[in-house]
């Protein structure tokens, strides 16, 4: 793990729930992990939200002061290298696309000087729209990278259709992953597979498992 693991990608990819279960993996085999939501534009899913769990974890969460209440005011009221100066591990969770970008870019010229302590992953889901095939996920990745002024180190392919994700969805997803890693030239950081009633006849072999921590009111 890097002292610094910035998690970025389309709306709706999945990011905060990368982002939640890699730190609390992470905890789990004794790294010390501080989640750090800087998601200034979505309110409703957000890993502000999973306190509780990463507090049973052991992970540490730093969070906007209005995140978890009725109002949407997009204050980040803490510093990256405050955080990092406390020795722990650091896992950003951005906002959607490049509008939830920019305010990583505030803390380029630090990033810069740890960049390599610093991953930064895109997460990409090419069940979403805009992002159907690798060369659309492309455009959001190079919009996001010109937000920030950081370049991407690595893909996350999360493709799933939440509760509906099969198999088809599934391999279909890591073609597309290989496609869009050729196109980029960034590796594949990994492929997720959702813990859900719908994939568990999938084998998991070469799959990184996700536990569904956020889930809509339906679900």
């Amino acid at each position: 793990m890097k002292r610094i693991t910035v998690i970025a990608g389309h709306y709706g990819s999945g990011k905060s729930t990368f982002a939640a279960n890699y730190a609390i993996d992470m905890a789990k085999k004794g790294e010390a992990v501080t989640v750090v939501d800087m998601d200034t534009v979505n309110p409703y899913y957000r890993t502000a939200d999973l306190g509780d769990i990463f507090e049973k974890n052991g992970v540490k969460l730093a969070a906007p002061r209005y995140a978890g209440t009725n109002l949407d005011v997009p204050i980040l009221d803490f510093d990256i290298p405050g955080l990092y100066a406390e020795g722990r591990n650091l896992v950003i969770d951005l906002g959607g696309d490049d509008a939830g970008a920019y305010p990583l870019g505030k803390f380029r010229q630090f990033i810069g000087l740890h960049k390599d302590e610093c991953d930064i992953l895109y997460v990409v889901n090419f069940c979403r729209f805009l992002t159907h095939d690798p060369e659309e996920a492309e455009e959001i990745l190079r919009e996001i990278e010109r937000a920030c002024g950081l370049s991407a180190t690595g893909i996350v392919n999360n493709s799933n259709l939440g509760f509906e994700t099969d198999s088809e969805i599934i391999g279909s997803g890591r073609l597309k992953a290989e496609k869009i890693s050729a196109l980029t030239g960034l590796p594949i950081f990994c492929h997720t597979l959702p813990d859900i009633p719908s994939c568990e006849g999938i084998d998991r072999e070469g799959y990184y498992p996700l536990t569904v921590y956020i889930k809509n009111v339906w679900n």
